[in-house]
């Protein structure tokens, strides 16, 4: 029960790597063929990947609180040369586990992957997903679990489900080889949403579309230290991130936060986007 103590707070995230699915796409065409082969590009995987190495992965490997699982969902038809780059990337960082899933609607294939790994024990299980460009704060499950019970555990007690936004965070920006960072506020990202749902609870955080979420559940929105990271560039199956530019940062200061709350040294980011493209272009 919430109101007893110690609530103990399962913290479950999942990120879709290159996860080919017949929905969920806003800028991807229609067949799954030609959609395969857009997803599973040579030059499009190559960037992923460095955007996952280089931004999500240090965010995650270097969490205050190192209690939780995150799922990566990607496709059973992954190429194998991609799928044993992941595997190898991932291999220091003992709370992710991989998942192939097959094709189908997202939420439908997420759903058992995510239900198998939720602890049963648990009076609440803390759902929240991210992008493979996406990067959360280093304290994000620590604030997780420590915002709820300061600020939402009376809220789930009487609606059994509820959300925590944190909606300020920083878009990264690469343009001539060089990063930009802009400070962002926004609603309902999904990459600064999460959900706290019973164990038995019949969905997932996948189930709910993120900038709707104030329809279905008591939000509450924070914004007192940037809280994640997106990447924008030419792959983003989304402009969102775009339309929520506030401020550029000075590139020292950038460079500062990024580091510190995120792991991220963007310097590394850059080499390895055009380590991407030296591959590609040679014979």
């Amino acid at each position: 029960m919430v109101g007893a103590t110690p609530v103990r707070i399962q913290v479950l995230g999942i990120c879709r790597f290159s996860l080919l699915v017949s929905d969920g796409f806003q800028r991807m065409p229609e067949t799954l063929a030609e959609r395969r082969a857009q997803l599973y590009d040579p030059g499009r995987m190559a960037r992923r990947m460095a955007w996952f190495t280089e931004v999500f992965l240090p965010s995650i490997a270097g969490q205050t609180d190192p209690d939780f699982t995150l799922i990566i969902a990607t496709g059973e038809d992954l190429p194998e040369d991609w799928y044993e780059r992941l595997v190898r990337a991932v291999a220091r960082v003992p709370q992710i586990e991989i998942v192939r899933l097959p094709v189908g609607l997202q939420a439908d294939v997420t759903r058992a992957a995510i239900a198998d790994r939720i602890d049963p024990r648990a009076d609440i299980v803390a759902q929240f997903r991210l992008d493979d460009d996406d990067a959360v704060a280093r304290d994000y499950v620590e604030r997780v679990r420590g915002d709820f019970r300061m600020f939402l555990a009376p809220v789930f007690a009487m609606h059994s489900v509820a959300a925590l936004d944190y909606c300020h965070g920083l878009t990264l920006l690469p343009r001539d080889g060089q990063p930009e960072v802009y400070r962002v506020t926004a609603q309902s990202l999904s990459c600064g949403l999460t959900i706290y749902m019973p164990p038995d609870h019949d969905r997932t955080v996948l189930d709910y579309a993120h900038h709707l979420v104030f329809r279905r559940m008591p939000v509450l929105s924070l914004q007192d230290q940037p809280m994640y990271v997106r990447g924008a560039h030419e792959d983003n199956d989304s402009n969102a991130g775009r339309r929520a530019y506030v401020a550029r940062l000075e590139d020292a200061r950038a460079r500062q936060i990024l580091r510190r709350r995120f792991g991220i040294r963007a310097w590394r980011l850059m080499r390895a986007l055009e380590e991407a493209r030296a591959d590609l272009q040679s014979p």
